[in-house]
């Protein structure tokens, strides 16, 4: 019977039916992916024109200009202070060069951040997402800095002037849509530089818990101690992280605790968590590489519309996939502002711990001499394929 029918209607007519079957589904599939997309998208508030100005013709673009990206990560959701950026990185392209350098912005940065439309106020780096996405609370923002995408470009803007160059885009991820990546590429493969524990890792839903104590004991606490000495007092509300040295496989959930652990004896601190975290991003990029990462995003981008933000538009995205295949080639170095280098310890005016300029508050020339000298600049480890199955690896968390 069906031999027949192959013979009646001709193997060529088969192969076009097939050949056009597929076309739909794949027209179906990139449908269904930018309209999903368009729903993280986010439009930055326009300024007013005030004066009329004659039109100047549009040079034509550098196609191998260099091109900057903001990724900010945030707690979101129920997590206390939940727009604050605990991890910034802005990943500067340069086409020419066929590289990518990954800058680390530590999040106790005091900069100058512009709360209304003649004055700036210093705030720490994280809080710039955070404000921009408030209007209700800071009412008086120029208008670029208000809206969906307010708080998207109000950490642009700022984090520009301390680069010195033109950040051209942001992706800001909560904690939540992090783990579905991650989980939706079916984990990845870490090199972790050292082994370290944690022993104060907060559990979300204990952070509130009195831990057997009294009121009179936790106001006798409170008065003695702060910072980790209080944590050290409350267990309940955390937990004990551990990871080994070499290469782990980490789920979402997993791969988080990696990326946000600070209170470690041997790798703790925020600078030490923001090297984990190229790390991360690298294990990211070297997974997309080796599989089929197309089909995974459509089911992903379709629920992370409250938990992904981006002023990448469709036809931008549209052209870093295309070519994506020259990009996961680019050599890719990492440089973080340190104390080490750049910055040093303060406290400011209303007795925060900070990082300032050594050049001097708000001064960021030295920084953008740092930037621009190449031999500063650390190549990031790449993470080589696990010699066994994911399936049979172990991680430890």
């Amino acid at each position: 019977m069906f031999k027949q029918f192959i013979a009646r209607i001709g193997l060529k007519k088969i192969f076009i039916v097939a050949i056009g079957l597929n076309l739909t589904l794949i027209i179906i599939g990139v449908f269904y992916l930018l309209r999903s997309y368009n729903k993280i998208i986010v439009k930055p508030n326009q300024p007013l024109a005030t004066t009329r100005s004659t039109p100047s013709p549009t040079p034509t673009p550098d196609p191998l200009a260099p091109y900057a990206i903001l990724l900010l990560g945030y707690g979101g959701g129920n997590h206390e202070g939940g727009l604050l950026t605990d991890s910034i990185i802005v990943a500067r392209v340069e086409p020419r060069n066929q590289k990518i350098i990954l800058i680390s912005i530590p999040r106790d940065l005091w900069v100058p951040l512009p709360l209304d439309k003649d004055s700036t106020t210093n705030y720490k780096v994280n809080a710039a997402y955070a404000i921009g996405s408030d209007d209700r609370q800071y009412p008086d923002k120029k208008i670029e800095f208000t809206g969906p995408a307010g708080g998207g470009q109000m950490a642009k803007t700022v984090i520009s002037r301390v680069l010195g160059f033109n950040i051209d885009y942001f992706v800001a991820v909560d904690f939540q849509a992090f783990v579905r990546i991650i989980d939706n590429l079916g984990g990845i493969n870490v090199n972790v530089q050292k082994t370290f524990d944690d022993f104060l890792y907060p559990i979300e839903e204990n952070i509130k818990e009195t831990c057997n104590k009294s009121d009179e004991e936790i106001a006798a606490l409170t008065a003695t101690l702060s910072g980790q000495k209080l944590d050290e007092q409350f267990t309940c509300r955390y937990e004990t992280l551990h990871f080994d040295r070499g290469l782990n496989v980490m789920d979402g959930t997993t791969a988080l605790k990696f990326a946000r652990s600070r209170h470690s004896l041997t790798d703790g601190g925020d600078f030490n968590r923001t090297a984990r975290q190229k790390l991360i991003i690298d294990a990211v990029r070297q997974k997309i590489i080796n599989v089929n990462f197309i089909p995974k995003i459509i089911p992903l981008i379709q629920t992370l519309s409250n938990h992904l933000q981006t002023d990448i538009e469709v036809k931008i995205m549209e052209q870093f996939i295309a070519k994506y295949s020259q990009l996961s080639q680019y050599q890719i170095s990492s440089l973080a502002l340190t104390d080490q280098n750049v910055l040093e310890n303060g406290i400011s005016s209303n007795g925060q711990y900070v990082l300032l300029p050594k050049a001097g508050e708000n001064n960021w020339t030295q920084i953008h001499q740092f930037i621009l000298d190449p031999t500063l600049l650390t190549p990031t480890p790449t993470v080589r394929p696990s010699p066994k199955p994911l399936e049979t690896q172990r991680f430890t968390n």
